[in-house]
């Protein structure tokens, strides 16, 4: 997602306070639990998912490593 690499952490927080405001209109408290829940469970996993490919290419790295050790 190359678009979020040109912007800084300020216009990152700002653009995802502006979001929060606009998905929270017109919704009442239990409809913005069940949302507000609903997104940090995305979060959560799309970082399991980043956890496990990052642990997977670190594994891949560390085998490269040993093959070109063997090799030599």
């Amino acid at each position: 997602m190359g678009s979020f690499n040109c912007v800084s952490p300020e216009e990152l927080s700002f653009i995802a306070n502006i979001i929060a405001i606009e998905l929270s209109a017109g919704k009442n408290a239990d409809e913005l639990n069940v949302l507000g829940n609903f997104i940090v469970a995305i979060g959560g996993l799309m970082l399991a998912i980043a956890a496990q490919k990052q642990n997977l290419e670190s594994l891949s790295k560390d085998d490269d490593n040993k093959k070109r050790g063997s090799s030599n």
